[in-house]
């Protein structure tokens, strides 16, 4: 309920969505549960796609297990190889894809490493095309550098419908959630986990 006010009523189909937080904020944690909830609100389809490039599919799982997050309609697909993420995407014909994290994923097409400004705008673009054509809701984790701004390009900021910010301190258990770009809803709501 908080994250669809946040977004101004849920997740829009064909939306993606930049969540952005420091690390050990909970964004994974988050995503994982929305995924979980997703995955068994299906009536048939593909499932729920959470493609990991951060932590193994055991370590997923693992915490899955911790949050009450099972579900057979929720895949989990250790990946960061866009073009295999791609296949996934093809076989699943997921409902909703969780990208953990955009700046774990590279293109074989595009010259330098994960994380970097081509490489991660070639990602966007390309998962960006995938959810206009499919219809399909993409969740992406971005990270956040020591200034606290959005790693990688500023553009990709501009391709994404939506971008919330995930916010709170280690060692409280509170956590902010606040969209700073919405498409589709307004900005001045927040939401509290």
């Amino acid at each position: 309920g908080e994250l669809d006010r946040v977004l101004g009523g849920g997740i829009v189909p064909g939306a993606v969505i930049l969540l952005a937080g420091e690390p050990g904020v909970g964004k994974s944690t988050l995503l994982l549960d929305i995924a979980a909830k997703a995955a068994r609100s299906l009536e048939g389809g593909g499932g729920v796609l959470y493609a990991t490039g951060e932590e193994s599919a055991s370590q997923v799982k693992g915490r899955a297990e911790r949050i009450g997050a099972i579900d057979r309609r929720l895949l989990i697909a250790d990946e960061s190889d866009l073009g295999a993420l791609l296949g996934h995407i093809e076989a699943v014909d997921p409902a909703l894809l969780v990208v953990d994290s955009i700046q774990t994923v590279s293109s074989s097409q595009v010259e330098g490493g994960a994380g970097g400004v081509a490489q991660v705008r070639a990602v966007a673009a390309s998962l960006i095309r995938v959810a206009k054509d499919r219809n399909l809701p993409v969740l992406l984790v971005g990270h956040v550098t020591k200034d606290g701004g959005i790693a990688g390009p500023r553009v990709l900021e501009h391709l994404v419908d939506v971008v919330c910010q995930f916010e709170g301190d280690r060692h409280s258990r509170l956590r902010l959630l606040r969209a700073v770009k919405n498409r589709y809803g307004p900005t001045d709501e927040g939401g509290g986990f």
